[in-house]
């Protein structure tokens, strides 16, 4: 998967190859979307997938009272917006732009016509879905049931893995969620995320960078997970 994903800790796959990208690019057409701008908003009518040229965006839920939930963070290659493909065409998810980004939008019957013809590519398509649905049936059970601090170190665990498409120090993802986004992910109050993360930074588990988070200790960052 070309995303991080919040519940389960999946690596993190290599990009798809250019043949693929060429295919993908000629099914639809390109556009470009500055920071903060909406992919797609929750509730829409679907008809596209897109696929993430550059940049990062973020798959958020959100409840009727106005609480949010951050599904996942999309990296370069990662497919974007398959809710196109349910019987039931209807965004259940909104995307934003995190930083600035280009994607080839495609209109469904084109996708589907690219995975029909292309027997890896769909079932990569497959495996992606299934994947994203082990991690929110994780997220409901066990996720959920942990302690504030668990949820946290899980949650930095998972979006700061290793990218196999950087290297060297560029392989380290610097977590860029602020400390009021993170308590409204895992339904906490942003003081007890701020003391979390004052007493991981003392513990030398993660260091703060600015306003991002860099998480340094992941062996013992993990060793505050329940079975580990």
């Amino acid at each position: 998967m070309r995303e991080y994903s919040i519940g389960t800790l999946m690596e993190i796959g290599s990009n798809l190859d250019a043949d693929l990208v060429h295919q993908l690019m000629s099914a639809g057409h390109k556009i470009a979307l500055a920071k903060d701008q909406p992919v797609y908003t929750q509730g829409d009518v679907a008809t596209d997938v897109y696929f993430l040229l550059s940049g990062q965006a973020k798959s958020v839920l959100r409840s009727r009272d106005g609480g949010e939930c951050l599904l996942r963070i999309h990296l370069p290659h990662s497919l974007m917006g398959l809710t196109a493909l349910s019987t039931a065409a209807v965004r259940d998810a909104e995307a934003t732009i995190i930083d600035e980004a280009e994607l080839i939008r495609i209109d469904r019957d084109q996708f589907q016509s690219l995975m029909a013809s292309n027997t890896s590519f769909g079932l990569h398509v497959v495996e992606l879905l299934a994947n994203r649905m082990s991690d929110f049936h994780y997220r409901v059970g066990e996720f959920l049931a942990q302690n504030v601090e668990q949820r946290l170190a899980q949650t930095l665990l998972s979006i700061s893995r290793s990218d196999p498409e950087c290297a060297g120090e560029n392989s380290r993802s610097l977590i860029r969620l602020t400390h009021e986004e993170l308590a409204s992910l895992l339904g906490a109050r942003r003081p007890t995320i701020t003391a979390i993360i004052n007493r991981f930074a003392a513990d030398g588990l993660i260091e703060k960078n600015g306003r991002a988070i860099d998480v340094v200790d992941r062996k013992r960052l993990s060793h505050l997970l329940p079975n580990t």
